[in-house]
């Protein structure tokens, strides 16, 4: 959550007991919950797995070099796709969730593939400190932002087997990337070299992907991480601890009138967020527009 128990008890200067410890663990997520229902998007980042999407039944794929800009290459590199031949901007699928952070996997499944991994259409370099063989796996050690189905290229290995061309990657971390290759003596390698990853598939927007291949009806599964910046967005925080702070005395109020089977003589405090709250954060708010 992006407040805690320990935050809300510096914030109003008390100690809770126990019990007030998990009841203020619920207000807390109910308060965070509510804002989000109110901006219509996560306030902190999350993965989201698996949100699948069948594509128009009118889809017709076009290449990333098809469009008026091509950002996967470089001027130096060569373009795998020709010379622009249309001027029509590729389909986006848009995510249920925004804005987009990252983009962990795509995979396309139809009638004749199911599970095929595609590529994100960016080129990335990143260097090499070791490889782990174990069986036909090949876990590599390097610093890096690739994506899971992004072909690489591998160079500079003193151990020649460990050089390795158009390998797809079918797991990452932010310190490795992990490729199959048969053939290769199990073991450690601590040895430098030079990873290339691209693809050709999609790329990567604010609220979705632009989608550069597949057929009409494919169902299309993206494993994807979104969600507003909360921790760094102040207001965030401080509407959630002003209003956890009213739920609090409003709660120990609740209590004692129901303990003591007395009405209370104040007011009971207005609880939740105040209209003027939501006003100051509806600029993060995610509009529909029919």
């Amino acid at each position: 959550m992006l407040v805690s128990v320990a935050e809300l008890k510096t914030y109003m200067d008390i100690s809770l007991s126990l019990r007030q410890e998990d009841a203020a663990d619920i207000i807390l997520g109910g308060l965070q919950s509510e804002l989000e229902s109110y901006l219509r998007r996560p306030i902190e980042p999350i993965e989201f797995v698996d949100e699948v999407h069948v594509l128009e039944s009118d889809h017709i794929g076009l290449p990333i070099g098809s469009t008026f800009y091509n950002e996967g290459y470089q001027q130096t590199d060569i373009n795998p796709n020709g010379i622009l031949t249309y001027s029509t901007p590729p389909p986006t699928i848009y995510l249920r969730n925004s804005p987009v952070i990252s983009v962990k996997s795509v995979i396309v499944g139809n009638l004749s593939t199911d599970g095929l991994l595609l590529g994100e259409a960016i080129k990335r370099t990143s260097t090499i400190t070791r490889a782990v063989v174990t069986g036909s796996t090949v876990v590599y050690t390097s610093a890096n932002d690739f994506t899971v189905g992004q072909t690489v290229d591998i160079q500079g290995m003193s151990y020649a087997a460990l050089n390795l061309d158009l390998k797809v990657i079918t797991a990452v971390t932010p310190t490795t990337f992990t490729v199959t290759q048969s053939g290769l003596t199990a073991g450690t390698y601590i040895q430098s070299g030079t990873a290339d990853a691209r693809g050709s598939d999609y790329t990567v927007r604010r609220f979705g992907i632009d989608f550069y291949r597949g057929y009409a009806n494919d169902r299309v599964t993206i494993t994807y991480t979104a969600g507003l910046d909360g921790e760094n967005i102040k207001m965030f925080k401080l509407m959630i601890l002003r209003a956890a702070t009213r739920e609090m005395q409003n709660m120990h109020d609740d209590v004692v009138g129901v303990k003591d089977l007395n009405p209370r003589g104040v007011a009971v405090a207005e609880t939740g967020f105040l209209e003027k709250e939501l006003m100051m954060v509806k600029r993060y708010r995610r509009n529909r527009i029919a």
